[in-house]
């Protein structure tokens, strides 16, 4: 009478990998899904310049006077009235070159609807040459106003503590802050379309 083969046992090498590879992909998603965002500024209390508050932790940044690329000088205040857009960014900065195409986009796409984009270029040090910003805004098809930002505006409207790039910020059109998004990644372009379109609902 011949012996029987001894029946592997059911947890095998190959399915013990197999479990944990979908267990620690199954914790991946349900972090994802229920951790706050990383890249979703919640602390941001910024207003633009101009707009009545009530609430003390509220800030109002100084009224600069803004050099554009094209040689103007503008004002935030008066983009009272306007969803506006407000990016820091600069032209060496990889996570910025991703977001502009989407910040050209909803330019184009949502002026007539009273939204306005102004990418504010910090300042580098001489990094980035007039040249420089100029191919960038070719490059990329940029319509939007493209401002030059001083160390004083990132500060008073970013603070110290972060200085990643870009970070962008969206106001509504009564001048208060809608949300506030540091760095760029394919979720933070969902972000911004969804608050750049409940900002222009009204909501």
């Amino acid at each position: 009478m011949s012996e029987s083969n001894p029946q592997p046992g059911f947890w095998t090498a190959g399915r013990l990998i197999a479990t944990c590879v979908v267990a620690a992909l199954i914790a991946t998603v349900g972090y994802m899904l229920l951790s706050p965002h990383p890249d979703q500024r919640a602390d941001s209390r910024v207003v633009l310049p101009g707009t009545p508050i009530s609430n003390p932790a509220s800030k109002v940044p100084a009224d600069f006077d803004i050099r554009t690329f094209d040689g103007r000088t503008i004002k935030l205040s008066n983009y009272r009235g306007k969803v506006l857009v407000m990016d820091f960014w600069a032209t060496w900065c990889p996570p910025c070159r991703l977001e502009t195409p989407q910040l050209a986009r909803l330019a184009r796409e949502n002026r007539d609807r009273g939204l306005e984009v102004i990418g504010m270029h910090i300042d580098d040090r001489g990094r980035s040459s007039s040249e420089d910003i100029r191919k960038f805004i070719d490059n990329y098809g940029i319509t939007y106003t493209v401002g030059l930002a001083t160390d004083d505006m990132f500060t008073a409207y970013l603070g110290t503590e972060d200085d990643t790039i870009p970070q962008t910020l969206v106001f509504g059109r009564d001048g208060r802050l809608v949300k506030h998004l540091s760095g760029y990644s394919q979720s933070h372009g969902k972000l911004l379309d969804e608050a750049v379109n409940q900002a222009l609902a009204g909501s």
